[in-house]
């Protein structure tokens, strides 16, 4: 199980990581095609500020799910990316990058006050099949994003 420390300190990463790729890359870069199939760079920076908006609810509904019933079941992801990142499509990178440290850092805040029975509570998402909601956070959320920005950052100089 991931560990309070362990999750807020990848949160931690995110943050600065995506700090770091905000003020590295062009204007040029980013609007460029992203590894993900039709988001630009700046597409794939707003979903990632938006998955921070949506943490503490996801948390919530996890936690209060009756056991064996999948949060993913009825939700088209899909469509939820494209409404996220659409909602944020009049942003520049920098307020992209200050709804990044904002929205995390609450994410952060919540997890270091959660109680620990929380975070061991066992859920199912999609794929993320009876795990405790600290693996599934540390998965779904930090190394989710983590991914998208080294994907981006592999790309250019």
């Amino acid at each position: 199980m991931a560990t309070k420390a362990e999750l807020t300190g990848a949160l931690d990463v995110l943050i600065r990581e995506t700090q770091r790729i905000g003020e590295r890359f062009s204007d040029d870069e980013w609007v460029m095609a992203a590894e993900e199939a039709g988001w630009t760079n700046k597409q794939v920076l707003a979903h990632i500020a938006a998955v921070g908006s949506v943490v503490v609810p996801m948390i919530g509904g996890m936690a209060s799910a009756p056991a064996g019933s999948d949060l993913g079941a009825n939700v088209n992801v899909d469509a939820m990316n494209a409404q996220l990142v659409a909602a944020r499509a009049g942003k520049s990178v920098g307020e992209l990058v200050d709804e990044v440290a904002a929205s995390y850092g609450g994410v952060i805040e919540y997890l270091r006050t959660a109680p620990d029975a929380l975070l061991e509570r066992r859920a199912t998402v999609g794929g993320y099949a009876e795990m405790t909601i600290s693996d599934i956070t540390m998965q779904m959320v930090a190394l989710h994003g983590l991914a998208h920005l080294y994907h981006a950052a592999s790309r250019f100089g």
